[in-house]
């Protein structure tokens, strides 16, 4: 698509993309909502405690598989649709440079003394942590891969049957190995998921005739140079703040803490898939971009302020599924949902620093969010207080953030 397509051709593509960004969106949440099932189940059948600390191993398994992805899953959706007939060389490097950052990120965790330590005290222990590790960092790039790729909409039938999968393995395990069985429910059918996702990808680039271009080294400086510590503060963001949690308050109130936290990654996820399609786009047809992005927002807004405010008005209902005790996590959850709503912005601008290229625009809103996210968590005297600071500071990046949009888009054609 180039930016000459006709006004009929564009409304097409832009339903198209709104219809990726709600496949995205969807799988973000079938995933979220099997895995609050998944912590449901084990809420009901293990102590807090086990569940602190089987939250806290898959907490250090997604924080590895963020940090050792490398920034190519953000990359890829830049690069993947300008590949052409090159395509099977662009993902043999990409695959390759994935797992080899998750081989080398899985054993540093495990000869860290915290993360050993956080390995150790949950079922299965270090052994299990590797491969487990390694499994989710594959399995994560593919759903980028997926997108670049066009087949947006696959992404939810991959993760759907990923999530039964789960549940079908986690009800089958659990009576009988206790919090091992809620290990392997995320180990097992992500071991299966990547290698049929592989074959597939794989088996359909071949078909590629179109000519295209590889991204040189420049390019990838460029955009990965700032895009990956950026990339890292988001797994900063999602994982590390349980851990610090954990360290500060203990088990009990981190089991808790996880999941409402659990629930408000979901949510942020979501927003942040919905977007990706906005980046494909620009990246395709830059002369649009403000008309693109204008869109988007709308749509953003539109798809997930009515979520929150329902969440928020079902929040402690919400909580009373795992059980009275977590429902202390309440007024926590309705103050993060808040914060959710000025994150919004900084999300749709995360997109359009991608799709156009500006890897340290990407890295510098994630590095912001991140760092004053971890500052809090460390700082704060209680969790509700670090709610109410994030809450505070994210209002503060969305009005910094909308006012550069503004400018950055002023005069942009439609």
């Amino acid at each position: 698509m180039t930016g000459t397509a006709s006004p009929a051709a564009r409304e097409g593509a832009g339903r198209g993309m709104f219809a990726d960004g709600l496949a995205l969106s969807a799988s973000a949440a079938i995933s979220a909502v099997a895995g609050m099932v998944g912590w449901i189940l084990a809420a009901r059948l293990l102590p807090a405690s086990d569940v602190g600390h089987a939250s806290a191993f898959v907490s250090g398994m997604l924080l590895i598989a963020g940090v050792a992805e490398l920034g190519l899953g953000p990359a890829v959706l830049r690069w993947l649709p300008r590949a052409g007939r090159l395509l099977p060389r662009l993902l043999n490097r990409t695959y390759f440079a994935v797992l080899l950052g998750g081989i080398a990120g899985a054993v540093v965790f495990v000869l860290v003394p915290s993360g050993a330590d956080v390995a150790a005290k949950a079922a299965g222990g270090v052994w299990l942590f590797l491969p487990a590790a390694v499994a989710w960092t594959v399995f994560q790039f593919q759903d980028s891969v997926l997108t670049g790729l066009g087949r947006a909409r696959w992404v939810p039938v991959e993760n759907g049957l990923f999530a039964l999968a789960r549940l079908v393995v986690l009800v089958i395990l659990a009576p009988v190995a206790g919090a091992l069985g809620v290990l392997l429910s995320w180990i097992v059918p992500t071991l299966l998921a990547v290698a049929v996702v592989t074959v597939l990808v794989f088996r359909g680039a071949r078909g590629a005739d179109r000519p295209g271009e590889l991204p040189d080294r420049r390019d990838v400086v460029r955009l990965l140079a700032p895009t990956y510590p950026g990339t890292v503060c988001v797994v900063v963001l999602y994982n590390l703040i349980p851990l610090i949690i954990l360290h500060r308050f203990g088990a009990e109130a981190n089991a808790v803490f996880y999941v409402v936290w659990t629930a408000i990654n979901a949510l942020d996820l979501a927003a942040s898939v919905f977007v990706n399609p906005l980046v494909v786009r620009m990246s395709a047809e830059p002369g649009h971009a403000r008309e693109l992005v204008v869109g988007t927002g709308r749509k953003l807004a539109l798809v997930f302020v009515p979520l929150l405010a329902i969440g928020g008005l079902l929040a402690g209902v919400l909580l009373m599924i795992f059980g009275p005790e977590y429902t202390a996590g309440a007024d926590l959850l309705r103050i993060l949902l808040l914060a959710q709503l000025p994150r919004l912005a900084v999300l749709l601008a995360i997109g359009v620093h991608l799709g156009q290229g500006r890897g340290m625009g990407v890295a510098t809103l994630h590095g912001v969010t991140a760092a004053l996210a971890v500052v809090l968590a460390l700082v704060m005297p209680s969790e509700l207080a670090f709610g109410i600071g994030l809450l505070i500071a994210e209002f503060v990046l969305a009005i910094v953030v909308l006012l550069d949009l503004r400018t950055r888009l002023r005069g942009a054609p439609v």
